[in-house]
């Protein structure tokens, strides 16, 4: 079995950043075909797209919470 099967077995939140990243660069590769000689760009690819995947997680999830300007509720 592959290091990239053993992956894919595994739920994503259980997987570190790097993991995340090596799993969708190889779905990357795949899906282009298996370009030899990509590697880095699949790999960089991969990489900006879970970033801001994080980071509009993090931006709705701010949005859904109260401003920081509201008193405490008593």
């Amino acid at each position: 079995m592959s290091a990239s099967t053993d992956l894919a077995e595994r739920p994503v939140a259980c997987l570190s950043f790097e993991e995340k990243i090596r799993l969708r660069a190889n779905q990357i590769y795949l899906q282009s075909g298996k370009v030899l000689g990509s590697a880095l760009d699949d790999w960089l690819q991969a990489e900006r797209e879970l970033i801001q995947a994080r980071e509009q997680a993090i931006d709705e999830a701010s949005e859904e919470s109260f401003p920081a300007s509201d008193p405490p509720a008593h």
